[in-house]
């Protein structure tokens, strides 16, 4: 067998059978070729480097009895 990231068409039938399309015979190996294409920036993407960031906007509890 080839690279193990390689997209086999029983993958791509599975994902075609989860969205609900139908892809005709003829152009499995087209779509497969696309597809994997378009999903290896994705498999070789390493989430364990990618740096956690906190979320833009902290919420604090309203405090109780007001500054007047």
């Amino acid at each position: 067998m080839g690279d193990p990231q390689e997209l086999t068409l029983e993958e791509l039938r599975e994902r075609m059978r989860a969205a609900g399309v139908t892809i005709a015979d003829n152009r499995l190996a087209m779509v497969r070729k696309l597809l994997a294409d378009a999903l290896a920036p994705v498999r070789a993407l390493d989430s364990r480097t990618i740096r956690t960031v906190e979320p833009a906007v902290k919420f604090a509890p309203a405090r109780e009895g007001g500054d007047e």
